[in-house]
């Protein structure tokens, strides 16, 4: 069946915005990630901090500020993408985690199987990704920092039954990062720094209305 880590569940509920200082550009951001010294006392700290450093290219790119990336089981990178939803003309399926995973699948030759590898996302995979990630067999997905306007992981239950059962027949893990609070913090706020524009935009492209 599938499983869904509950690691670090108490921390997670805490204010970890508080641990980074408000209001950074994302220039401020991308200097501080430069300058992140990762700790060794967690096992996704490294793969944290290159998916935040990717979300802040996404955002100066004027599109969501997620980015991700797919390990094989030592842990190096195999492929990586961020969001591109507005970058260049408008693709409403370049998330993150489908570019990372786009790319893996046209360009990896290699042996492992999908069940070996692990994506870890600056975000909580919204229910788009999360299909894709179940039809792509990947073993293990985690993320940085939750989403609750629009994370489905958290809302696993609620995925249609042949989803579920794939997922379960795959033995699939999903979590959280294992990270420090202060990049998990900083995942949040990258995010959410430009989220309610763009997500404005995509109202207004569909023809929407103001205060959706």
């Amino acid at each position: 069946m599938h499983v869904f880590s509950t690691y670090n569940t108490q921390q997670r509920r805490k204010e970890v915005s508080r641990l980074i200082s408000p209001a950074k550009s994302m220039h401020d951001w991308k200097k501080y990630l430069e300058q992140y010294v990762p700790s060794a006392s967690f096992r996704d700290e490294s793969a944290a901090v290159r998916v935040c450093q990717l979300a802040t290219m996404a955002a100066e790119l004027g599109t969501y500020a997620v980015g991700a990336v797919l390990l094989d089981d030592e842990g190096e990178i195999l492929a990586e993408g961020h969001n591109e939803v507005f970058v260049d003309r408008f693709r409403s399926d370049l998330h993150a985690e489908m570019v990372a995973l786009t790319q893996f699948e046209t360009e990896y030759q290699g042996p492992q199987k999908p069940g070996a590898l692990t994506l870890i996302s600056s975000l909580e995979p919204c229910p788009m990704c999360m299909a894709r990630l179940i039809y792509s067999g990947i073993g293990s997905i985690r993320y940085v920092c939750e989403d609750p306007h629009g994370g489905m992981v958290t809302r696993i239950s609620s995925l249609p039954p042949t989803l579920r059962a794939i997922s379960e027949g795959l033995s699939q893990v999903w979590g959280l990062a294992e990270c420090s609070n202060e990049l998990r913090g900083a995942a949040r706020q990258i995010w959410e720094q430009h989220r309610e524009e763009i997500d404005l935009r995509i109202v207004e492209r569909g023809g929407g209305r103001q205060g959706y």
